[in-house]
C-alpha cells in the first residue's frame, strides 16, 4: 500500500518569532512557534480535509500569510520570507515528482504551458 503522508518544512527566513495556527474561517487554534532562523517540519496526509494555516509575527499579528494543506501537498519546503518593506512573502519548493514532471506542452495556440495539474485541467476542459 502507498505511504499518503508527505513532510514539508516550513521555514522562518525573517526576523521575527513566528506563531502558526491551524483551521479556517477566521476560528484558528495554535500549532506552534518557531525562531528566527527556525523551521517546523509538518507531516499531513494528502487524504486528510483541507486546511489552512495562518502564520503570522508574534508580535504584529498583521504580518502574515496563508498556508493550506494543498500547498504542503505539492511543495517539499516553504520559506516565510520579509520584503523590504517589511512584509511577509512566502517562497515555495516543489516535491521532487514534481519539478521532474514539469516539462512545457503546447497549447493549441502555439504558446508553452508546464506540464502539471493546470494544464491537464486545461486539456480536460478545453481540448
Amino acid at each position: 500500500m502507498m505511504d499518503t503522508k508527505v513532510t514539508t518544512v516550513i521555514v522562518n527566513a525573517t526576523k521575527h518569532g513566528l506563531t502558526m495556527k491551524v483551521g479556517n474561517r477566521q476560528c484558528y487554534a495554535k500549532l506552534t512557534s518557531f525562531k528566527v532562523g527556525g523551521e517546523y517540519k509538518m507531516q499531513l496526509d494528502v487524504n486528510w480535509t483541507y486546511q489552512e494555516f495562518l502564520v503570522q509575527d508574534k508580535s504584529h499579528s498583521h504580518n502574515r500569510v496563508f498556508i493550506n494543506s494543498d500547498d504542503c501537498c505539492d511543495y517539499e519546503r516553504i520559506t516565510i520570507m520579509e520584503t523590504a518593506d517589511g512584509k511577509f512573502d512566502v517562497q515555495r519548493e516543489l516535491r521532487e515528482q514534481f519539478r521532474t514532471s514539469c516539462t512545457p506542452i503546447e497549447d493549441e495556440s502555439g504558446g508553452l504551458i508546464p506540464s502539471t495539474w493546470k494544464s491537464w485541467l486545461y486539456k480536460f476542459i478545453y481540448v
